[in-house]
């Protein structure tokens, strides 16, 4: 019975390891370093460049020491080289290119260059810092510089910010690379500043685009340098700000454009829609004003200051606003009925503020005036409605008030009947 007992219990404890065995996680894998090596040479030498790409892609995601090694990051960089070069010969040669892929090796190739670059430059044990991979660095850096441009436009035209943004943000960051060899002027070559600030301004439009908003912050700044579409630049560095939530630097942006670009719709639309909402209506007047003294003849602005009067029930002031704008415009409704109103609303505060009561001295004088108001606004609405009978909601209101005040009985009962 104690035999039978024992091997029962020997019998679950093997069972017991096997099962303990089986759930335990297989052991990774060691890298092997010089074997990857190997396999990467091998496929080098038969120009499989893509195969030997995979491998190294797969040991970098596997194994820190790989993706760490300067050596094995200068083959990837050295394979999307070729890769590069075997899509340019097949654009060359009209074979069914695939330049999206071709930019892609390209970016890549700059991406791998600058990890070899970096990790090459790391002391050894020694303290030491001796790079060996300079050479194939700053040629990568140097060859495929245009290329990298190029791809970061191409990709901008197509609308596809995702990929475009990259290669301008890898172009840009470069620029003062010291194994980058700086091109050389001439006839058919713009400075390398000149090509900087053009690819810092479809980055900021391309970092917008992909709602990527402190990106365009950051590269914004290059483009201050020159004046082409500056005041796009900071259009987009103001709602890059308000999108952020920074209204203090979104305020100060507006400012700044509007000094330098005051007839840009943007920043006068901005900063007239911000103070409108705080209410600050004297800087609103104050936008207004400046506008108005580089095209005293606008009808927009002229209508605007009128309204923010209006607003302020700075009345006498609107109405003078408001005829000037006539004069520029003798059939524009909406001034005819911005007109009606005022001088309906100067109408409403004289009764408010008088005795109108029959019997008073004053009577006879106010009851004249009063209808002098009611008459000057009752014609600006029916000039509105003249120039515009079908946008009703212009004039109809005025009208029949000012009908009814006035007694135009037979007016107001067609004005009725019809509408």
């Amino acid at each position: 019975m104690q035999k039978l007992t024992l091997i029962i219990t020997l019998l679950f404890a093997i069972f017991g390891m096997q099962l303990s065995a089986q759930e335990r996680p297989a052991e990774p894998t060691p890298f092997v370093r010089k074997k990857l090596v190997k396999e990467v040479k091998i496929q080098n030498k038969a120009e499989k460049y893509d195969k030997s790409s995979e491998l190294l892609r797969k040991a970098f995601a596997q194994y820190p020491e790989a993706a760490t090694d300067a050596e094995l990051c200068n083959y990837e960089l050295t394979a999307q080289r070729q890769l590069a070069s075997q899509q340019s010969r097949a654009i060359f040669l009209n074979q069914r290119p695939d330049t999206a892929r071709y930019f892609n090796h390209i970016l890549e190739a700059y991406r791998y260059a600058l990890r070899t670059d970096s990790l090459d430059r790391l002391p050894d044990a020694k303290g030491r810092i001796r790079p060996k991979y300079s050479s194939n660095v700053s040629a990568a850096l140097t060859d495929f510089r245009n290329n990298l441009r190029s791809g970061g436009k191409w990709f901008f035209k197509k609308k596809d910010y995702a990929h475009s943004l990259p290669m301008l943000e890898t172009y840009l960051q470069t620029i003062d690379h010291p194994l980058v060899q700086k091109e050389k002027v001439s006839a058919s070559v713009q400075p390398l500043d000149v090509d900087s600030v053009e690819m810092a301004r479809l980055a900021v439009v391309a970092a917008f685009s992909n709602q990527q908003y402190a990106k365009v912050l950051r590269y914004e700044p290059i483009t201050a340098v020159d004046s082409t579409q500056r005041a796009l630049m900071l259009e987009l560095k103001a709602k890059s700000f308000q999108q952020l939530g920074d209204e203090q630097n979104y305020l100060q942006t507006l400012q700044m454009g509007f000094m330098h670009y005051p007839l840009y719709d943007y920043f006068y639309t901005s900063l007239l829609s911000h103070y409108n909402a705080v209410p600050d209506y004297q800087q609103s007047l104050a936008v207004l004003d400046r506008l108005l003294q580089l095209q005293p003849r606008d009808r927009k602005f002229l209508y605007l200051k009128g309204k923010m009067l209006q607003g302020q029930h700075q009345l006498d002031e609107a109405i003078q606003v408001f005829q000037q704008t006539i004069q520029l415009a003798p059939d524009d409704a909406e001034a005819h009925a911005a007109l009606g109103n005022v001088y309906l609303e100067k109408a409403h505060d004289f009764y408010n503020r008088t005795n109108l009561k029959i019997g008073d001295k004053d009577y006879a004088k106010n009851r004249r005036y009063l209808n002098s108001l009611y008459t000057l606004s009752m014609k600006s609405f029916e000039q509105a409605r003249q120039f515009n009978e079908n946008d009703s909601h212009l004039w109809l209101s005025g009208l029949r008030e000012t009908y009814y005040k006035l007694n135009k009985g037979k007016e107001l009962k067609a004005l009725e009947q019809r509408y």
